[in-house]
């Protein structure tokens, strides 16, 4: 009896497939490229190291694929020529780099834009939509998981601080929160006792903590007398603190939030393409999980207490409402002041600081890096002075501060590490991508186009996510973090495919 197309693994990864095999082991690196897209879209919102070697071994089974076939496959899109040029002036910027060790060893996170490609390329119709639900059903397992230790509380807050412990000298000090140890969660001295003893004498640990909500350096150096103690980091605490930023599985709120705007906006493009067609009794089904989907994306970007997302979300709320059409602008305008309330409400209690407040130490320190980093452009306009150079000469280039960062600011940092050339390329591939995607929106939302709601959705939502990344990243260096670019250039990678599907 034949197999159901259905049940049968085989004919169901074909299917993911948009380049036809020709032979036996074409067809099984078919099914490798679609395993490993799959593999990618469920660990993108949670791990880094998981998604990058999904996307390697994709490429690799695309490589072989390809050479099965003797025919290399590899779609065009409208980015092609923008990054082609800002790829080659970053790898002439690395060359001519003041620490060329350091910005040559950079170049290997050009391999992120190859994502792009390998869903645009290997990816039918039906592959898009299954990679959007599995990217959002693995997302929502970290935003259930912020909801819940937001309930209980993190990590424990300090009550008082011995005058032989480790942590006298540090910054620490009662009501400071202690939530994580060398990278792994504790809520009790006894818990901490136990990761302490794990190490070898010697060792320095970092301690991830907190103070009224932000973050604070603190580390410890591993003794034997250490770790003979039942308490090594001589303190008493007082239960958990709930007055934290939520960050998912990982600890960093900031690449949350940057991820949450992108899957929020995501969401928000399909709750007006649903607006806009609400009389079908079809649609309704779509409206309401698109909706579902924006408040809980959105309310985990709000607790994370990030006010430069949540401002740059909020704007990019009003901006895509209006480009939607006349009868979306309502709509956006409710979310954005509903979410404006809320978010101002969330950063006072959590960071215990006025949200408008340009005093407090964080907008202090962002504020000199930018001012620092404009300083050197003019002084390397056209190539640079590298990636990450910078690290090396903190001082010499006249950055504020012992603790080396970078500018905080995207624009800024392309501009002074890759050169002026490169910051218009950048440009002008975030500009090529918002022109094609708001483009095919308005070709697959018109009446005569019965495509399916998904995927006349996909380009408004891709469209909202990249003015989102984008007004995110004139205060925030977004495109060097790998996580949240990684999520963007998927979600690109999907409206791509989409795209060349229809």
């Amino acid at each position: 009896m034949t197999p159901s197309p259905i049940t049968n693994p085989r004919t169901s990864f074909d299917r993911l497939a948009a380049v036809e095999a020709e032979n036996s082991f074409a067809r099984l690196a078919n099914r490798a490229i679609s395993l490993f897209l799959i593999l990618f879209a469920l660990s993108i919102p949670h791990s880094i190291a998981a998604s990058q070697i999904s996307l390697g071994l994709g490429l690799i089974a695309w490589l072989l694929r390809d050479l099965a076939l003797r025919k290399f496959h590899i779609a065009r899109t409208p980015m092609d020529s923008p990054l082609t040029w800002f790829i080659g002036l970053t790898m002439l910027s690395s060359v001519f780099s003041m620490e060329p060790d350091i910005s040559l060893t950079k170049l290997k996170t050009l391999v992120l834009f190859a994502a792009v490609y390998l869903l645009a390329t290997n990816l039918k119709a039906n592959g898009v939509k299954l990679l959007t639900g599995l990217l959002i059903v693995s997302a929502l397992c970290g935003v259930g998981f912020s909801f819940v230790e937001k309930i209980i509380g993190r990590g424990m807050v300090i009550a008082s601080i011995e005058t032989d412990s480790p942590l006298a000298a540090s910054s620490l000090q009662p009501g400071d929160v202690i939530w994580m140890i060398a990278r792994k969660r504790i809520a009790s001295p006894e818990a901490a006792a136990a990761v302490v003893r794990q190490h070898r004498s010697g060792e320095t640990l970092e301690l991830e903590a907190l103070h009224a909500g932000d973050p604070v350096p603190a580390s410890l150096i591993v003794t034997d007398e250490l770790k003979a103690k039942s308490n090594p980091l001589g303190i008493t605490a007082n239960g958990s603190s709930r007055q934290f930023r939520v960050s998912g599985f990982s600890r960093q709120f900031l690449t949350y939030a940057e991820q949450m705007q992108i899957l929020a906006l995501l969401a928000y493009g399909g709750l007006l393409a649903g607006l806009l067609n609400w009389r079908l009794p079809q649609n309704r089904n779509w409206l309401f999980l698109c909706s579902g989907l924006f408040v809980l994306f959105g309310l985990a970007l709000v607790l994370t207490a990030s006010r430069a997302v949540i401002a740059s979300f909020i704007v990019t709320l009003l901006i895509v409402s209006l480009s939607a059409g006349r009868r979306t602008v309502m709509i956006g305008l409710i979310a954005a002041s509903l979410l404006g309330a809320l978010g101002i409400f969330v950063v006072t209690s959590a960071r215990q600081q006025v949200v408008t407040s340009f005093k407090d130490d964080s907008t202090i320190r962002r504020i000199g890096y930018m001012q620092a980093g404009l300083k050197v452009i003019p002084q390397h306009p056209l190539l640079g002075i590298g990636m990450d150079s910078h690290k090396l000469h903190w001082q010499k280039l006249g950055f504020p501060g012992d603790y080396v960062t970078h500018t905080h600011s995207t624009p800024i940092q392309i501009a002074m590490d890759r050169g002026v050339p490169a910051l218009v390329c950048y440009g002008w591939w975030i500009a090529v991508l918002l022109i094609a995607a708001y483009k095919d929106f308005k070709q697959k939302s018109r009446p005569e186009n019965q495509i399916g709601l998904f995927y006349s959705s996909l380009p408004l939502g891709a469209f909202a996510a990249i003015i989102g990344f984008t007004l995110s990243s004139l205060t925030n260096y977004n495109f060097g973090d790998s996580e949240a670019l990684t999520m963007l250039l998927f979600v690109v990678g999907l409206f791509l495919a989409n795209s060349s599907r229809h």
